[in-house]
């Protein structure tokens, strides 16, 4: 009888120690998945730099606050705003990080505080005046996860008026399509050819390795087109991405900097003077001569814009001048610019240039090109020449 107790006890201790096993061996395997869950999903930093902003912020920080990948943080910079900026992000209390500068830094200044704050091991720059689709940062970390070569990811947008009414959608030029990892001499040749009409500052997710390794912005040299400087050093040492899913609604036509620096802009566009430095710095050597056409064509549209803008403030000579460095032979000789609508500009304004000034006709001129309104409709738009001034907004 004591053999048979002792033997089911035997049997009970053995059920016991397996049961205790199994039990063990769940917990490990729960800790290795739950591991790997963290390490599949890796935190994203999310910089939100903002200025006088509270006209859109919660529209943003709430369309960020609904996103579909969920290990995020969200870093509110307020660049020293005089509006209800404060009062805004108060609303959300622990749910961002809410940093305001004691004095006004620029845009990317301010940005670069924020990637010095961020412990993601990616950061996403988005907007304070932008709206983003539930999915666009697990979107881009996949992408990222999927092509750990990448150094930044980027996306398609759709155009919205400031009150969030669609107008448009970007169409990538066929160089960047495919959603494939695209090197240095690509991104080079694109932007020659469509300027930076599908780099969109807005979506980029940079790996945080990469922001240490090719250093921080430089506003105090490129001021507001300080991001394609960032673009192309980053792209000189590794490939980088445009996802063509339209992942943001990019808010145009509400007065912001952008909008500001263009009106009546008679200097070069900072965009020439960026790639004049990096052609010279050794892309030259990978442009294509048709897309170096298409450079100095996108050149001589600028040149002739300011001379219409010289036109309008009454500054004819500045005018002639200015209209003397617009090349037609490279006007002809490209797709990527409204052709005849420019040499029909060109010749009218040579015309204009040398007759007094119609201030009927210059106020004509003024609604046209600096009186932004949206269009009427919705529009897919082709990168390269119907691109609502280079998403200027």
């Amino acid at each position: 009888m004591a053999a048979h107790r002792d033997s089911q006890r035997d049997v009970i201790d053995g059920r016991d120690r397996q049961a205790s096993d199994s039990n063990c061996d769940a917990a490990i395997a729960s800790h290795l998945r739950s591991a790997r869950r963290s390490t599949a999903r890796p935190l994203v930093s999310i910089v939100v730099p903002t200025y006088n902003g509270a006209r859109f912020l919660r529209e943003a920080l709430d369309s960020l606050l609904a996103q579909t990948y969920e290990n995020i943080e969200i870093i509110l910079l307020d660049d020293a705003s005089t509006d209800a900026t404060s009062q805004v992000a108060a609303e959300y209390g622990d749910r961002i990080k809410y940093i305001r500068q004691p004095s006004n830094l620029g845009i990317y200044d301010n940005v670069n505080a924020g990637i010095a704050l961020a412990r993601g091991e990616f950061v996403a720059t988005y907007h304070a005046d932008d709206i983003y689709l539930p999915t666009i940062v697990q979107q881009q970390v996949e992408y990222l996860l999927a092509h750990p070569d990448v150094g930044a990811v980027f996306c398609s947008d759709i155009f919205v008026d400031a009150e969030g009414r669609e107008y448009g959608r970007i169409v990538l030029p066929a160089d960047v399509r495919g959603e494939r990892p695209l090197n240095y001499p690509t991104v080079v040749n694109a932007l020659l050819k469509h300027k930076n009409r599908f780099l969109v500052c807005p979506t980029a997710m940079v790996r945080a390795a990469v922001h240490r390794d090719v250093g921080v912005y430089n506003q105090s040299r490129y001021r507001n087109s300080s991001d394609l400087e960032m673009w192309l050093r980053i792209a000189r040492r590794y490939p980088i991405a445009v996802l063509e899913s339209h992942l943001m609604k990019y808010r145009h036509f509400h007065g912001n900097s952008s909008q500001r620096y263009h009106y009546l802009r008679t200097v070069p566009e900072n965009f020439f003077m960026i790639m004049d430095e990096y052609l010279n710095l050794g892309a030259r050597a990978v442009a294509a001569p048709q897309s170096l056409v298409s450079y100095e064509a996108h050149r001589s549209e600028d040149r002739l814009m300011a001379a219409i803008s010289h036109y309008i403030k009454g500054e004819l000579a500045l005018g002639r001048r200015t209209l003397h460095d617009v090349r037609l032979s490279a006007i002809v000789s490209t797709p990527q610019v409204q052709r005849w609508r420019l040499l029909a500009l060109s010749v009218g304004m040579w015309v204009l240039l040398r007759m007094p000034r119609l201030d009927a006709l210059a106020h004509l001129m003024h609604e046209r090109w600096h009186v932004r309104r949206p269009p009427a409709q919705t529009r897919h738009v082709q990168s390269g020449v119907a691109s609502y001034q280079g998403q200027t907004r």
